[in-house]
């Protein structure tokens, strides 16, 4: 006996959010990886410089989403960690100041990923980072990135 004449199980907002989410990237995985490898270089040439600004900026303009970029994305994050890194202690607060709301966001999100690998990244350096970028973005830039589906 059905009493529906509507299927609402197909109109679950979290069913149609996944569908649009795996074609997000109109490039191939292949174009997604070299595009990171050059701005892998430009961003270690950044670095070598001493701009740390530069540096990550470059680092988070167009970040791989999507589905089945994983080694783009993994790299990426090796390549936003390098950086996190490789800027002293006393500077952050003064490269996160200068960074965009976006940008902020967009490395929150890098933050939250090494978090969450604790193996591969130095949870010490991400936990100065995320409190630097709170003080600075306020609780809005958590909020935006937990409730934001693009993972990186």
């Amino acid at each position: 006996m059905a009493y529906r004449k509507l299927a609402i199980d197909n109109l679950d907002v979290e069913n149609q959010m996944t569908e649009q989410l795996q074609f997000m990237s109109t490039k191939s995985n292949e174009e997604v990886a070299s595009m990171v490898d050059q701005k892998a270089a430009a961003v270690r040439a950044a670095i070598t410089r001493g701009n740390s600004i530069e540096a990550l900026e470059k680092a988070l303009a167009e970040p791989p989403y999507g589905r089945g970029l994983e080694p783009a994305q993994s790299s990426n994050a090796q390549l936003v960690s390098e950086i996190l890194m490789a800027t002293r202690a006393q500077d952050i607060a003064s490269v996160v100041a200068n960074l965009a709301d976006e940008d902020r966001d967009v490395l929150l999100k890098y933050i939250y990923h090494g978090l969450a690998r604790p193996a591969e990244f130095n949870c010490g350096v991400l936990l100065s980072w995320h409190e630097r970028i709170v003080e600075s973005g306020g609780l809005g830039s958590i909020v935006r990135v937990m409730s934001d589906r693009r993972v990186v």
